[in-house]
């Protein structure tokens, strides 16, 4: 035991002795100079024992619970030490007073999607024209609450399309938990203002003023709403549109959807111009907070349309090229039972499919989305083990990304280069991208709970945690390429990497002036401190 005290303190002296030196704040001497004395006076005591083994005895539990404390109290140090650091380096942004920069690609602004195939969703799309131009002033809400994969956000797109295109004051806010920015609401105010004040200049001038008071983002979610939504929409005196987007997909955590459903029933009654549009699946305390709370009701696809003949349209649609199996298509409608996701994959499996008959009849075995996301991926997966790894560790880093990465990007992160544009060529059917360098989408929300799922996935289960250890490992292997050159002079990345700046890196891998990292988890941060030389 004694040696190993030993040891151990001889390898922290060399540590500290070959450790480089830094233009920062010691820690506190409370910190960490007690414990370390604490621990050496025990030492010392043990040190001046002669052949008393009973006194020994003593001394050591007294010597392991010191040393546990200073290794308390070192881990402390360096966190806050690394904290500081991070705090210190955060690269300062020039902002403009009075505005937010809002990327007009975002995935809040629902871009992704596509509008209904003409000649479907028409009583659904009948009804809400209806809506918004009924000037009954006790019906300006419109809630389409539907299971998923039922098309929703299509008919949204559509709606929102058709809005712009007539100059209507229109925002659209699409919750998706692909991204940090669009599971929550913090970014949700900011989004909907910008998105209103580029229809309305009086809006606009009212969003800027309050969007100079200092600190405004750390507002409570009501006191935001009222500032950047429904005080300038007051103000303007302008007939607008709010369309919420898949709200299920707005998390619960920490009391988040709670608070904006709260802010919405309090804000919505104060501003009489103001109409809003909501998709969502009919969750519990969504369903209560339509009926109770806003008082008003809710409808779906079955109650709009009264069938499933849009899936037909939409099949005979995308299948016309493949008579062989036109007489096999009822059944096929029939499965998809109004859901368009369903029908979208089924679609896409069978025009890709070497043996189409021979699909139908698997297709036909059962009736749900979990069994068509695994034919879909027992189609896609490759008969080699390797192959097969290599897969599941791109749709690892996939589902892990804090934001969708493109091929290239996640090439760049991928443990192995060139495996990124197979894997994804192959998965097809259920991921969305236009070319190499457009961020990589799921097809649907659904896909996520499915594959993150270990009892309904079984063999395709993902775990998305390995992802967050494969996209560190390439965060540290960014680093390690770039180590050659002065960390100051960031400017010299290659082309994949400067596009954001190395200390971004989509948001996963935040680099600091002083050698260490932070790779953001949900609930943290993993802190690396490159040292010099290693």
């Amino acid at each position: 035991m004694l040696k190993f005290h030993v040891a151990t303190v001889e390898n922290q002296i060399t540590k500290l002795e070959e450790d480089v030196e830094v233009d920062l704040p010691a820690p506190s001497a409370n910190n960490l100079a007690q414990p370390i004395e604490a621990y050496y006076s025990v030492t010392m005591k043990l040190a001046n024992v002669q052949g008393d083994m009973a006194r020994v005895t003593q001394i050591i539990p007294d010597m392991e619970s010191t040393f546990e404390r200073y290794t308390t109290a070192l881990h402390r140090s360096v966190e806050e030490l690394a904290s500081h650091t991070l705090l210190q380096s955060q690269p300062e942004l020039p902002q403009e007073a009075g505005k937010v920069n809002i990327n007009p690609n975002s995935n809040a602004y629902g871009n992704q999607h596509v509008p209904c195939l003409p000649g479907t969703r028409k009583k659904t799309l009948s009804a809400i024209h209806h809506w918004v131009d009924d000037n009954n002033s006790g019906n300006r809400m419109f809630c389409l609450l539907d299971v998923a994969g039922s098309g929703k956000s299509t008919v949204a797109k559509t709606m929102a399309d058709e809005w712009k295109a007539e100059n209507r004051l229109v925002a659209r806010f699409f919750f998706s938990r692909d991204t940090a920015e669009t599971m929550s609401t913090k970014s949700f105010c900011s989004t909907v203002a910008n998105a209103f004040a580029a229809r309305n200049p009086t809006f606009e001038a009212s969003m800027k003023r309050y969007m100079k008071i200092p600190d405004w983002q750390l507002l409570p979610l009501e006191e935001q709403f009222e500032g950047l939504v429904t005080g300038p929409l007051r103000k303007c005196q302008q007939p607008a549109i709010l369309m919420i987007d898949a709200l299920d997909e707005c998390g619960k955590e920490h009391g988040v959807r709670r608070t904006l459903l709260e802010t919405l029933c309090s804000q919505f009654h104060s501003v009489p111009s103001l109409r809003i549009f909501v998709t969502s699946r009919p969750e519990p305390d969504i369903k209560g907070w339509v009926m109770q709370e806003m008082r008003v009701r809710y409808t779906n696809f079955v109650q709009l349309e009264g069938g499933s003949g849009d899936v037909e349209i939409y099949i005979r649609s995308r299948l016309q090229g493949l008579p062989n199996v036109q007489d096999r298509l009822y059944p096929v409608i029939r499965y998809a039972d109004g859901l368009f996701i369903w029908a979208r994959i089924a679609c896409d499996l069978l025009l890709n499919a070497v043996d189409a008959e021979c699909l139908l009849e698997t297709l036909g075995k059962e009736v749900s989305l979990d069994y068509l996301y695994k034919v879909a991926l027992k189609e896609s997966m490759p008969e080699d083990r390797s192959s097969q790894a290599r897969m599941i560790t791109v749709f690892q880093m996939i589902l892990a990304a804090k934001e969708p990465l493109s091929i290239v990007e996640l090439d760049r992160l991928s443990p192995k280069r060139g495996i990124v544009e197979p894997v994804v060529t192959r998965l097809s059917s259920l991921l969305l991208h236009q070319n190499r360098e457009d961020p990589i989408r799921l097809l649907h929300a659904t896909l996520r709970e499915f594959l993150t799922a270990q009892q309904q996935a079984g063999e395709y289960y993902i775990q998305s945690g390995l992802g967050h250890y494969t996209l560190a490992l390439g965060c540290i292997g960014v680093v390690s390429h770039q180590a050659a050159q002065d960390l100051d002079n960031l400017t010299k990345l290659d082309q994949v990497s400067a596009r954001k700046d190395i200390r971004d890196l989509k948001g996963y891998a935040l680099i600091t002036y002083s050698g260490s990292f932070t790779i953001p988890q949900r609930h943290g941060y993993i802190t690396v401190l490159n040292h010099a030389g290693s």
